[in-house]
C-alpha cells in the first residue's frame, strides 16, 4: 500500500506525463532505472521507478536504486524548478549523478497540455473556452507584472534616483577609465622630468 505522499506524487507526475506528448519519449532511454528520494530530516523515502507508462512513485523498496537524491524539501524543490532557492547546495546525489540530473530536468521541463486536460474533464467545448479564459487571465497578469516592474524601475531610476541608469553608469565608468589613463600619462611625464634633472 502506498503512503499518501507517494500516492499524491504518483498521480500528479503521471497526470502531467499523460498530457505532455514528448514526456514518454524522453523517458524511454531510462526505462527500468530507479531513483530513491530521501526527504530530510524525517523522510519519507520515495522510489521513482521509470516504466514504459511513466514514473511509478512508491515508498521505500528493497530493490537497490541506481541513484539516491538526499535533501530538504526546499532544496529538492529548487532542484526541480526554474527558481533559485537557498539550500540547493544541500542536495546530495549518490550513484548515477547523470540519472539524478536527468530526473530533475525531466520534472522541471514537464509541459502538460492544459487545454487537453480541461477538455477531458469538462468536455470539448467548455474545456476549450475555460482554457482560453485562463490563458487570457495569465497573459493579462503577465502584462500587469511587466508593467509594474517597468514603472517601479522608472521611478527608482528617474524620479527617486535610488538607482543609477545604465547609460549614466557607463559614462561614469568611461570617465574613470579616462582619469586612470590621464594619471598613467601624468606619472610618466613626472618620471621623465625627474630623470632629466638627475
Amino acid at each position: 500500500m502506498k503512503s499518501p505522499t507517494a500516492l499524491i506524487l504518483d498521480k500528479a507526475i503521471n497526470r502531467a506525463i499523460q498530457y505532455d506528448s514528448k514526456a514518454l519519449k524522453t523517458l524511454k532511454p531510462h526505462i527500468g532505472k530507479r531513483v530513491a528520494l530521501d526527504i530530510l530530516p524525517i523522510g519519507p523515502r520515495l522510489h521513482l521507478h521509470i516504466t514504459e507508462k511513466g514514473i511509478e512513485v512508491t515508498g521505500a523498496q528493497e530493490t537497490k536504486a541506481d541513484t539516491t537524491i538526499i535533501g530538504k524539501p526546499t532544496a529538492l524543490f529548487a532542484m526541480a524548478s526554474n527558481q533559485h532557492i537557498a539550500g540547493l547546495d544541500q542536495v546530495e546525489i549518490n550513484g548515477d549523478a547523470g540519472l539524478g540530473q536527468f530526473m530533475a530536468d525531466f520534472l522541471k521541463n514537464l509541459n502538460p497540455d492544459h487545454e487537453e486536460a480541461l477538455c477531458d474533464v469538462f468536455g470539448e467545448t467548455p474545456g476549450y473556452h475555460i482554457s482560453q479564459v485562463l490563458q487570457k487571465v495569465r497573459q493579462q497578469g503577465q502584462q500587469f507584472g511587466d508593467s509594474l516592474k517597468r514603472n517601479v524601475h522608472d521611478f527608482l531610476v528617474h524620479e527617486d534616483r535610488s538607482l543609477i541608469a545604465p547609460a549614466e553608469m557607463e559614462q561614469f565608468l568611461d570617465d574613470v577609465d579616462d582619469l586612470q589613463a590621464d594619471m598613467v600619462r601624468l606619472e610618466r611625464q613626472i618620471k621623465d622630468m625627474m630623470s632629466r634633472r638627475t
